[in-house]
């Protein structure tokens, strides 16, 4: 049988414990499928793997970092975009720059992995919660949401060529044509 060295398993499980509940391995219902039993080898290699990304994780997250989302402005904006006023514009609670002006907002995709970022690490919101609180803003008739583009280039080059555009990019996209601020 496949089994994670003795001190990595003691972490998963109890010795002789399954995984899916407080019974020792082969009574209930896994005894009489055996194909569900957790605690045949097929199931130790599975947990093996997951253990495996369980040790990845801190590469992962080394590897989030080092692709930082910067919010992104004009220029020649003058306003500070904090993560206060980037989540209100993102979420419809405000729709203009301090100074009264129209705000632009620009957004990605909802299945891009970098507007799922955003939404966490801006807005402190999942992209689904974001969604749900546009669908309540459009039922009511208080706004629209931001304009989706197509890429993270596009969303620079509107946002260079718009004084009142706000978007998101990650840090690498960064170039003198637009302004950064981070959170």
């Amino acid at each position: 049988m496949n089994r994670p060295p003795d001190r990595l398993r003691a972490l998963l499980l109890p010795e002789g414990m399954s995984v899916h509940s407080e019974r020792p391995c082969g009574t209930g219902p896994a005894r009489l499928m055996p194909h569900l039993n957790p605690c045949a080898e097929g199931f130790a290699l599975s947990r093996r793997r997951v253990l495996a990304g369980l040790l990845m994780l801190p590469a992962s997250a080394a590897l989030s970092q080092e692709s930082e989302i910067v919010v992104i402005v004009h220029p020649d904006n003058p306003h500070a975009a904090d993560r206060s006023l980037v989540r209100r514009l993102y979420t419809g609670a405000l729709r203009s720059w301090p100074d009264s002006s129209p705000a632009f907002a620009l957004d990605l995709p909802e299945d891009h992995a970098l507007r799922a970022a955003f939404s966490q690490q801006w807005l402190g919101r999942s992209v689904a919660n974001v969604r749900a609180i546009w669908a309540q803003h459009i039922f009511t008739g208080r706004g629209l949401p931001p304009r989706v583009t197509s890429a993270e280039t596009e969303m620079r080059r509107l946002v260079a060529t718009n004084r009142n555009a706000i978007g998101y990019v990650g840090v690498a996209m960064v170039d003198a044509s637009v302004a950064a601020h981070r959170p």
